[in-house]
């Protein structure tokens, strides 16, 4: 399952966030779409740590990324979130992957 998270993610946008990561707690295999994020904060970093720390505590696999900004890339970096999650530069690369089947 592929899951969109184009646009700008900040405190504002904390429940539409909440609601769009809903899957992420139920379903095996998760492609988090950041390829149209123009702006993250750490509204999107905690929601990202907080899915992925429930989907282990559930023996599940971490959920694929896929990033195009370099902005993104290097606030995901920074954050050491690249080292919870593998992530790729297109929704196509992480499918392919096998970490996460369509």
């Amino acid at each position: 399952m592929v899951i969109s998270l184009a646009g700008e993610w900040d405190i504002y946008q904390a429940t539409e966030l909440r609601e769009r990561l809903q899957p992420a707690y139920t379903q095996s295999d998760i492609v988090l779409d950041l390829t149209g994020a123009k702006y993250v904060s750490s509204s999107l970093i905690s929601a990202l740590v907080i899915a992925h720390k429930h989907r282990i505590s559930k023996g599940m696999r971490p959920a694929s990324l896929a990033v195009k900004s370099a902005f993104v890339q290097r606030l995901l970096n920074l954050t050491g979130l690249t080292d919870l999650f593998p992530t790729f530069e297109s929704v196509e690369l992480a499918l392919e992957s096998g970490h996460a089947v369509r």
